[in-house]
């Protein structure tokens, strides 16, 4: 079994796990507003953070691997310990109050609660995030005009077949490798994926949508997901350059099983991320075993300061 390099990975300081152990019962639950945590309720987690010089270590080394331009732009924070001693519902909430420090929880999806279930579910296109296939490389909620800034993804249950490695790609030095051509194809709103409807805090529609919009890493995305190209004219150039940025993300892309506990966030303007498919056989485990993740999005704080 490959795990994420100990060099993109955030321990919980075995003093940190107990404080939050001894609060989080206490702690307001996240209730949200306009699809965001509550002001109040994030001032509450954050009063945690203040207290803790080993929670404030833990959160500036996330920031260093998430949002420096010239790393990869996503952290795999531990958290195991805190699901094994609080259990799933007190654990999930000491996940939140973690990812508060990092940014606005937001629940995109209106249908889903704050942190939607992604299981195993054997009768759709295994392409999907619930599928059992390849999912291939991309950024959530591509086309929105202002998607999540931060992706987290909590896995409560590996693929018990042992398969199933997250796959990470950076974006913005896989557009850098391209010629100008082809970046001049991508820059041009022509390109198309998914439905949009019951979203909040993800801005309008973006239909069509460029891949490249122009705008600085801190500011701007890459609007690229790989699920658009079986969809798309293979005469049409704007496939070829598609295509073509794919293949960069595959050349450099990472690719590791999450544990029980690990705790993945993308930054959405450095990375996109996927899934390899699960163990073959996935009709022979019970529904009830099958792999597991929790999804969580995140907005900027500056963006929400906005």
């Amino acid at each position: 079994m490959t795990t994420a390099p100990s060099t993109y990975r955030a321990p919980l300081p075995e003093t940190l796990v107990e404080l939050l152990g001894r609060k989080v019962i206490d702690l307001p639950p996240a209730e949200l507003e306009g699809g965001l945590l509550r002001g109040d309720v994030s001032a509450a987690y954050d009063r945690v953070r203040a207290e803790s010089p080993e929670a404030q270590i833990v959160v500036r080394r996330c920031r260093d691997l998430l949002d420096d331009p010239d790393g990869d732009g996503f952290a795999v924070l531990e958290v195991g310990l805190l699901l094994g001693r609080l259990g799933l519902d007190d654990g999930q909430k000491a996940a939140t109050v973690l990812l508060s420090w990092l940014g606005a929880p937001l629940r995109a999806f209106d249908r889903w609660p704050l942190w939607k279930p992604l299981g195993t579910n054997l009768t759709i296109d295994p392409m999907r995030a619930t599928g059992s296939g390849y999912n291939p490389l991309h950024i959530d909620v591509v086309n929105a005009t202002e998607p999540p800034d931060y992706s987290a993804l909590l896995c409560v249950r590996p693929d018990p077949l042992g398969e199933g490695n997250s796959i990470v790609s950076h974006l913005r030095r896989a557009v850098d490798r391209l010629n100008d051509d082809e970046r001049a194809l991508l820059a041009e709103p022509v390109f198309h994926d998914g439905a949009f409807y019951d979203l909040t805090g993800v801005g309008t529609e973006y239909d069509p949508f460029p891949v490249l919009d122009g705008l600085p890493a801190s500011e701007g995305f890459v609007r690229f997901t790989a699920k658009m190209l079986p969809d798309m004219d293979l005469t049409d150039p704007h496939t070829s350059a598609a295509r073509e940025l794919e293949r960069e993300l595959i050349s450099e892309q990472q690719k590791f099983l999450l544990g029980f506990g690990d705790l993945i966030v993308v930054n959405q303007h450095l990375c996109v991320h996927g899934r390899e498919p699960l163990g073959h056989g996935q009709e022979e485990v019970p529904e009830e075993q099958r792999r597991l993740l929790w999804q969580m999005f995140l907005r900027a704080a500056e963006a929400v300061a906005r």
